[in-house]
């Protein structure tokens, strides 16, 4: 079949049974156009509600960072939403002394971490974490959240009582040569001390939420931002009369991105980031992608490692926006009820007078082919899990179309394979095993699959079972009728989310942002079509060997007795952190800053139980 009428009869199976769409064929509904500084946009006319969905995807994900900053992306995204030189400010000129010191001020502390050493710093940080222990309860509550005044009575404190006996015992931790490196610890403490004063005073010149308080005050919804591996998307639905104070915002933190209150973000990052390492479930995901990946950023989470983010300065954060956040690296979506004339001026009048930065680099890096079976093993006071996951190529290779078909048949829910055999027929598992292809889709991805099981079984037993059903699919070839009804399930889960806008505007710019193109969703929905059960049986062979397989267990250690506790959900616990006033959430933050893990710990579980107390 030609591929024009493959794609034509793809588009009628689909909205034949879309009327949102009336008549006309998605290629006929999407409107483009791209401005002189290389920004793309699509448009979708929907008038069945005055509500428009917008959207500007960049396709800079961390896979274009480096040893050092890695998170930056992840960061930036939190800071985009600090404002301008117009919003979140009083006076923006007044705040350019405060910015410029603070900046000074972060690179000499860096500077001095540098010289310390990390084995010097655990040292250094352990002796002040014992210092600040020993406060009372009213020293503690006469701080509150003033990182200054704590920063202040720690230097007094070290000043006071210096080292331990102990300390001084360790060769070349004190002092080698000229260099008194406990004195260059205390000089750390000082500047920090005064960048917490600065910041403290700039504050006074800051409109805090600005921007977001703007979009919510004008009737949005479903504002928001995300960073992925390959790209960073900001969203938000709003009435259709307010598409030009979208363009607005959105072209002035395009031009105009302030990083104000970057280190007091990047302070909340930092206690993200170690959520996540008290979360179980993240450090066996975290520990397999690190072990699965030796070369390709796909080995490095989104968040980065905590090392590169506690060094991060605001001038490592704007000289990655300036070379990457340029309009020419960018796709915007509007769909819903707009005039795609109207939304081609405004944004003439907005994105226009930008101007396009240099084309991204090329990435070049591949993942080597793996030469022998990979295993990682984490051991958590949690539920034992597995992972496992084989190196694929990524879309538009021929194979990658057989794998997300292949994934269908095993985890397409009830008629699955893993659901009828593993989890209903055998009752190896708590909830069927699920299979995917990740983490993105711009690099070569793996093809994953998870389990975890159910008491008594063993992670023994789910492993031996999941390959039992991937060496069926490499001998005994997929009925017609099973593949019937992946290709039913997929056709009727594209016209569930082109129905709405949100649905729609993800699909195509997803499309835009990471291949440039977004019909190749059209090319996509065909090449799957076509897969046999040959081209299954070819592929299972190829890939879903054991040198190409990495596995990774979460192995229950159990409590002593008496000592069993309910197991955090650090993923819930963060997002509702973020629903409390900002006074309260830097309180928090400096609470756990000024604790050992194990007072990080004991906090969390207090927040957790609180959190589930507010809740109900």
């Amino acid at each position: 079949m030609k591929p024009a009428r493959a794609r034509a009869l793809c588009l009628l199976i689909v909205f034949l049974v879309v009327p949102l769409l009336n008549a006309q064929t998605l290629e006929e509904k999407v409107e483009e156009f791209t401005l002189d500084n290389g920004m793309h946009f699509l448009v979708v006319e929907r008038h069945e509600a005055p509500v428009v969905f917008c959207a500007i995807g960049f396709s800079v994900g961390s896979i274009y960072e480096r040893p050092g900053i890695t998170g930056i992306s992840h960061l930036l995204e939190h800071m985009l939403f600090k404002g301008t030189k117009t919003l979140g400010t009083r006076d923006y000129d007044e705040e350019l002394p405060y910015l410029e010191r603070e900046d000074e001020l972060a690179e000499r502390a860096r500077e001095i971490k540098l010289n310390l050493a990390p084995w010097r710093l655990e040292f250094f940080d352990a002796r002040a974490t014992d210092l600040m222990a020993s406060l009372s309860d009213e020293d503690r509550a006469a701080i509150g959240t003033d990182r200054a005044l704590d920063l202040e009575i720690l230097v007094e404190k070290l000043e006071e009582e210096g080292p331990t006996d102990d300390m001084a015992a360790v060769a070349g931790l004190m002092r080698v040569g000229d260099t008194d490196y406990f004195e260059l610890y205390v000089e750390l403490k000082r500047v920090e001390m005064e960048l917490y004063d600065t910041m403290a005073e700039h504050r006074d010149l800051i409109v805090s939420n600005e921007l977001w308080e703007t979009y919510m005050n004008n009737g949005s919804r479903f504002l928001n931002a995300g960073t992925s591996y390959d790209g960073t998307y900001y969203f938000a639905y709003l009435p259709a009369n307010r598409l030009e104070l979208f363009m607005l915002l959105e072209s002035d933190r395009m031009a105009n991105a302030v990083f104000r209150e970057f280190y007091t973000e990047r302070d909340v990052v930092m206690e993200e980031r170690r959520m996540s390492e008290n979360d179980p479930k993240e450090v066996l995901y975290e520990s397999f992608m690190s072990t699965a990946y030796s070369a390709s950023q796909y080995g490095v989470p989104v968040i980065g490692w905590m090392s590169d983010i506690e060094m991060m300065t605001r001038r490592d954060l704007r000289r990655y926006y300036d070379a990457y956040y340029k309009p020419n690296n960018a796709a915007a979506v509007f769909v819903g009820d707009v005039d795609p004339r109207r939304v081609e001026r405004l944004a003439e009048e907005y994105f226009g007078p930008i101007e396009a930065g240099g084309n991204l680099p090329a990435l070049t890096t591949r993942e080597p082919p793996q030469r022998g079976e990979r295993r990682v093993v984490v051991r958590e006071d949690a539920k034992p899990m597995l992972m496992i996951g084989y190196h694929v190529p990524r879309a538009p290779h021929p194979d990658s179309y057989v794998l997300e078909v292949l994934s269908d048949i095993l985890s397409g829910g009830r008629t699955g394979r893993f659901y009828r055999s593993i989890y209903e027929r055998d009752g190896l598992t708590r909830e069927a095993p699920s299979s995917w292809i990740g983490p993105g889709s711009r690099l070569d991805p793996l093809f994953l699959i998870s389990a975890e099981p159910k008491e008594p079984h063993t992670l023994e037993q789910v492993e031996a079972a999941i390959y039992r059903e991937l060496e069926r699919l490499k001998a005994e070839p997929v009925s017609r009728r099973e593949l019937e009804r992946v290709h039913n399930q997929t056709e009727a889960e594209l016209v569930r989310t082109l129905g709405s806008n949100v649905g729609l505007a993800f699909q195509i710019g997803m499309y835009a942002t990471l291949y440039g193109d977004w019909r190749m969703l059209l090319d996509d929905i065909e090449r799957r079509k076509a897969v046999t059960a040959d081209d299954i049986m070819r592929v299972a062979q190829t890939y879903f060997t054991e040198d190409n397989r990495t596995v990774g267990w979460l192995v229950e250690v159990p409590s002593a007795p008496g000592e069993e506790e309910e197991e955090i959900d650090f993923q819930a616990l963060m997002e509702w952190a973020q629903t409390l006033p900002e006074e309260e959430r830097r309180t928090l933050m400096i609470k756990f800053q000024s604790v050992d893990e194990k007072g990080r710990q004991a906090l969390a579980k207090e927040l957790w139980e609180r959190m589930k107390s507010e809740r109900g």
